[in-house]
This record gives C-alpha cells, sequence and structure tokens, in this order.
C-alpha cells in the first residue's frame, strides 16, 4: 500500500473546464519528488487536494489507504505537513515564538527541542519576539517552514519554498531537506528552480491538463 495514491482525479473550479483530468500516480512515504508545470497547470490545486482542504470532482486520493474525503484535516495535517506557496497564509501568531509553540506542540516528544532546533537551522533564534507582521518576505518563508518541520511528520508538502530565499537561506532549506532524507522522510516539491529540483528529488513529474508525464 503506498503511502498516498492518486486515482483517477479530475479537478475544476468552474465545473465546466477541467484544470487537469483523471490523473494517477502513488508516493510512498519516504519518496522525494518534484512536481512541474506551466503556470495555471494547477500545481498548487493538486497539493490542496492531497491535504484534503480542495475535494475532488471525480476520482479519489487516499491516505494510507483512507480516503482523505473521509479524513479530517488535522489527521491529514498530524501525518504531512504543508508549506504554503505564499506564508501569509499560514502565519497567524503574534510572535515568532508563538507560532513555532503552536507548530510544535502537535509534534509529540521533545517538541521544544524541535522548535529551538529550527529556528538556529533558519536563522531565527534572534527573532524569537519579533511580530511575524514585520518580517521579510524571506524571514516568513523561513519562518513557516521551521514550523511545519518541528511538527514532526512524516512527509511534507513545500509550494515554491525557496521564494524569498538568498543563497545562503536557500542552503539552509537544502540542509533541511537533506536532514528529511536521513531521517527517512519524504517530500513533494512544487518548484520552477530547475537546479534545485534536480539535486534534491529522485524523480520528477509534470502536471498537464490530461495527466501526469515522468520526466526523470
Amino acid at each position: 500500500m503506498s503511502f498516498y495514491a492518486v486515482d483517477s482525479v479530475t479537478f475544476s473550479y468552474t465545473g465546466r473546464n477541467d484544470l487537469f483530468k483523471a490523473i494517477s500516480f502513488s508516493l510512498e512515504e519516504n519518496e522525494c519528488i518534484g512536481i512541474v508545470g506551466a503556470n495555471g497547470s494547477g500545481k498548487t490545486t493538486l497539493a490542496k487536494l492531497m491535504m484534503g482542504i480542495l475535494k475532488p470532482h471525480n476520482g479519489d486520493i487516499y491516505l494510507e489507504g483512507g480516503n482523505t474525503q473521509d479524513i479530517s484535516l488535522s489527521e491529514i495535517g498530524s501525518k504531512v505537513g504543508y508549506v504554503f506557496q505564499n506564508p501569509d497564509k499560514q502565519l497567524f501568531c503574534p510572535t515568532v515564538q508563538e507560532q513555532m509553540e503552536f507548530s510544535s506542540k502537535y509534534g509529540g516528544a521533545n517538541c521544544a527541542d524541535r522548535a529551538d532546533y529550527y529556528l538556529e537551522l533558519f536563522d531565527l533564534a534572534k527573532l524569537k519576539s519579533s511580530s511575524t507582521l514585520e518580517l521579510s518576505r524571506g524571514e516568513k518563508q523561513r519562518l513557516a517552514l521551521a514550523s511545519v518541520m518541528s511538527r514532526n511528520v512524516r512527509f511534507v508538502i513545500m509550494d515554491e519554498p525557496t521564494t524569498g530565499l538568498d543563497i545562503l537561506r536557500k542552503q539552509q532549506l537544502e540542509n533541511c531537506l537533506l536532514s528529511l532524507r536521513e531521517e527517512g522522510k519524504g517530500y513533494m516539491l512544487i518548484s520552477h528552480e530547475s537546479g534545485f529540483m534536480s539535486r534534491h528529488t529522485d524523480r520528477v513529474m509534470g502536471l498537464k491538463p490530461e495527466g501526469v508525464e515522468y520526466l526523470r
């Protein structure tokens, strides 16, 4: 049984023109996969479908054998972390410290240690008392990544995670991805950066209206 199984999924925002039709693929828990496609091809929509935020019009998505339409968002979120393309949609606590405390408390034992670890990893420890509203775009992106990683989820979906990151911060993200691999955890990357994608994924899928194409 695959960790994720996308079975003949069709989705449309208008109810008339399908964004994609009858796409199918499966992912293993420790697999590192990339998703590419033209702007508007539905990459972010696919991620939201996999997280249960959106529901397929036809077809089904299974997480460890359970249909995501029958699983609560909180249960999906306990297994799969989702880093939004826009970090403003993910950060809701007044300060950096409170955001990390809220996220990491769902990660079980050693949650405080994990929160501190990721704050250090993404160079955010010095901003613990800062307002999340006053952070730069890059700092918000790093905080969104840190808060998701601290929850100790088993699989992570990242939508354009390099947005707003300079060379140093991208290296920190790459170190984080390497750590996930070492821990035996998988992830799905949505990114336009082909070099970054090729270094950190086992295979790459191209998303098209008629389905998915394996590019590597």
